[in-house]
């Protein structure tokens, strides 16, 4: 069985970087590069727990309660990138502390609670 086991780690291996994409330096963008390069700046928003908690980094152990937007003001976040400059908006929706932005069926640790 060990063997069996070494023999499909080792076939896993060999498969894995026989076929994935060389790794070289470039002097040009490849076309992912370009594709990005052309959506310009974009902002990405982080409104979570750490919101209200006023932690750097939290591990998940804040009570859900503790997220509690009372005066939030969405459009006024759009307008100012839109002023800055900024092509697009991203909010993060779930960080590593794994507080959802949404009511998940998976989770009490989110917005719904």
């Amino acid at each position: 069985m060990k063997q069996y086991i070494l023999l499909c780690l080792s076939l896993l291996t060999y498969y894995s970087t026989a076929y994935s994409q060389p790794l070289a330096p470039a002097s040009q963008p490849n076309e992912t590069q370009k594709l990005l390069m052309e959506r310009g700046y974009g902002m990405f928003i982080h409104f979570g727990m750490n919101t209200f908690t006023g932690d750097e980094w939290s591990d998940g152990s804040a009570p859900a309660s503790a997220y509690n937007p009372t005066d939030l003001d969405c459009d006024q976040w759009v307008r100012v990138a839109r002023d800055a400059g900024f092509r697009y908006v991203l909010l993060i929706t779930k960080h590593h502390d794994g507080f959802c932005l949404w009511d998940s069926k998976y989770t009490d640790y989110d917005v719904a609670s």
